[in-house]
């Protein structure tokens, strides 16, 4: 509805994201984007080995396979340094997570994501404010995923959105979070 329309349009805002869907959670999120980007059965996602479950599982929910990287101790965020040496030919996505707050290092995995023709798909779930060299985090992968849960820095008392760059890709997600319909359920009511 209306409300959702101008909470999407205020992330955006704050974000500087072009696009920002709302959906229930920032695992749907995730889910929402990686489904949208076309993983699927087999295709592999590399993931930090620390993190919270969500972010593997919903590799697992689409059928691909998670291959877990090492973290850095002085970050706790995905070790750039290991990243490279998870990539085989059914790499489709790496997904770092932006852990308490702290950004991924996210020029050297856009840099080993474009040698490798792979996705970048941030968990940003805690990154509500954080910043990487004055962008937003959730703003510099393929897509990023927020979370608004009681526990995190603002709440919708359950919820999460999805920010991209890219107006195909947010199309299919909202797509894909209306059940596959290309007309919004307020759209339908206005009808």
């Amino acid at each position: 509805g209306p409300m959702v329309e101008e909470f999407q349009e205020k992330w955006s805002s704050f974000t500087g994201a072009k696009h920002s869907v709302a959906a229930t959670s920032c695992t749907t999120a995730l889910h929402l984007s990686l489904a949208a980007l076309g993983f699927g059965h087999d295709d592999e996602a590399i993931v930090p080995a620390f993190t919270w479950i969500a972010t593997a599982n919903v590799v697992e929910h689409l059928g691909g396979k998670v291959v877990f990287c090492d973290i850095d101790l002085d970050t706790f965020n995905i070790n750039v340094n290991q990243l490279e040496s998870r990539i085989t030919s059914k790499t489709k996505a790496i997904i770092p997570v932006h852990l308490f707050g702290l950004s991924a290092d996210m020029d050297a995995i856009n840099h080993i994501a474009k040698k490798h023709d792979l996705w970048v798909i941030e968990d940003a779930a805690c990154g509500f404010g954080s910043k990487y060299k004055g962008k937003h985090v959730g703003t510099l992968g393929d897509s990023g995923c927020f979370s608004f849960h009681p526990r995190k820095a603002i709440t919708t008392g359950e919820g999460g959105m999805v920010t991209t760059s890219n107006e195909e890709l947010a199309s299919k997600i909202v797509c894909l979070r209306d059940h596959g319909a290309s007309m919004s359920d307020l759209q339908r009511h206005l009808g």
